[in-house]
């Protein structure tokens, strides 16, 4: 881990309604109904990192929301490796992991979802930590899969809090 890596978590808490779909009611009447996903974004900007044994003692700039300024934590992380290369961040105290974000920021082709989006794979939620060449990093059901996708057939949920986090 490097000065200026971007770490994140996010999670989905529920579903949210917006009223744009036809649908029956048990009354009988037609009512419009939209849902989606409703989730939370952590994103940490790391400042200095040092490594002892298997934790990581980080100072970060920490963005939870668009209009709020970044505060100043200082966390320690465990490393947990799944591979050579690829490895998750856990808190102690924290429940979900920060996943580092590869190539924050890089233009993907059309129709490809961009790194530190929200899809559905399996029916699952999965937070895409990398992309390739029809090829997607994603973290779901607790460690890291590559996935091959066509570009156009995933649909996703952006997130402006990591584009405030690189920006800055």
């Amino acid at each position: 881990m490097q000065p200026n890596d971007i770490l994140m978590k996010k999670w989905c808490f529920g579903t949210g309604r917006m009223r744009k779909q036809a649908q029956m009611t048990p009354q009988g009447e037609v009512e419009t109904v939209y849902s989606y996903p409703k989730y939370r974004t952590i994103v940490l900007k790391v400042t200095q990192a040092t490594k002892k044994g298997n934790q990581w003692y980080v100072d970060a700039k920490q963005y939870s929301s668009l209009t709020g300024k970044p505060k100043e934590v200082k966390l320690v992380l465990n490393e947990k490796k799944l591979t050579d290369k690829l490895s998750y961040y856990q808190a102690p105290d924290q429940k979900r992991p920060f996943l580092r974000i590869e190539n924050p920021g890089k233009l993907t082709e059309e129709g490809i979802p961009p790194v530190g989006s929200l899809i559905t794979v399996n029916k699952k939620h999965a937070i895409v930590t990398a992309v390739g060449r029809n090829e997607l990093t994603v973290w779901v059901n607790n460690k890291l899969e590559r996935i091959v996708c066509k570009p156009g057939t995933v649909k996703w949920h952006s997130d402006k809090i990591l584009k405030n986090a690189v920006g800055a």
